[in-house]
């Protein structure tokens, strides 16, 4: 039985996408494996015990900023970590709104500030 993947698209601040794009090339994933980059982001940031109230530098972004758009192909088994993970947010903070682009753009700004003391172990 084949597991597919699922699409997910989120909203990124110029800056924050270049930024990304230049860690996965340098990490030599390659232009393809953004999705393979992202997905042990999320692995990673769901790892730390206070990932909950991380979620809201996902936030500290003028929404206007947020103009660029990238697709990213998840498994199904990453796309229901990542709704156990909304929930928990969604529950400590009823009124937030945008939760998922938050949570991705927060998955991927913690990446990059821990590039160099990153491990899945």
């Amino acid at each position: 039985m084949k597991f597919k993947n699922k699409k997910m698209t989120v909203r990124f601040s110029k800056s924050l996408k270049i930024e990304m794009q230049r860690s996965i090339i340098e990490l030599n994933y390659g232009l393809h494996g953004k999705s393979r980059w992202l997905a042990e982001a999320i692995e990673f940031f769901l790892k730390q015990p206070n990932y909950v109230e991380l979620v809201e530098h996902g936030i500290d972004i003028n929404q206007a900023d947020l103009s660029e758009v990238e697709a990213f192909y998840l498994s199904e088994t990453t796309i229901r970590m990542v709704k156990i993970a909304l929930t928990s947010v969604r529950v400590k903070y009823p009124l937030f709104e945008g939760v998922q682009s938050a949570f991705i753009r927060a998955c991927v700004t913690y990446r990059l500030m821990r590039k160099n003391n990153f491990s899945l172990v």
